[in-house]
């Protein structure tokens, strides 16, 4: 269909008909128009201001909880744990309930080997160690334990921070 036989079919509609057909036309201009622009535009937009809050909502709570970290960390970080290295992981060990089968010092870090223990008790066990005793873990290494869960220390290597 080229533009002259477009011409001669606009030309043998009546006026009432030419005019329905410029109503429908714009309508569907518009309508395609709004369908695939404005509300793609539309969508897009809110979902960018969508990720923008919560971005900076992220961005607020790492900047308040990097605060209360280095406000902790200045208070407490001259703190020493009191007794020796092997006493205070005996102590905090026996709170968590885990066994320790062997420990061996080696001048400023002990290993401690466990034959079996929980995996959850193991890591909140590590967590204190790190968060309240002022210790770190400077090597680990793990096997499977005999029950699921569990897991067996072949060998921990503790230091003060």
């Amino acid at each position: 269909m080229d533009l002259s036989s477009i011409k001669a079919w606009w030309q043998g509609l009546n006026l009432r008909e030419q005019w329905l057909v410029s109503i429908l036309g714009t309508f569907i201009s518009v309508f395609l128009l709004y369908s695939f622009i404005w509300q793609p535009l539309n969508e897009n937009l809110i979902k960018t201001e969508q990720k923008v809050a919560s971005r900076q909502a992220l961005l607020t709570w790492v900047t308040d909880n990097t605060a209360r970290y280095k406000r902790v960390e200045s208070t407490s970080g001259g703190k020493k744990s009191n007794g020796s290295l092997s006493s205070v992981i005996n102590r905090t060990a026996n709170k968590q309930q885990l066994t320790i089968t062997r420990m061996q010092t080696q001048g400023d870090t002990v290993q401690v080997w466990l034959d079996s223990a929980p995996f959850t008790q193991l890591l909140f066990w590590l967590e204190n160690m790190a968060n309240n005793e002022n210790l770190q873990v400077l090597a680990i290494d793990l096997a499977e334990g005999k029950n699921q869960g569990e897991v067996r220390v072949r060998r921990l290597q503790l230091a003060r921070k």
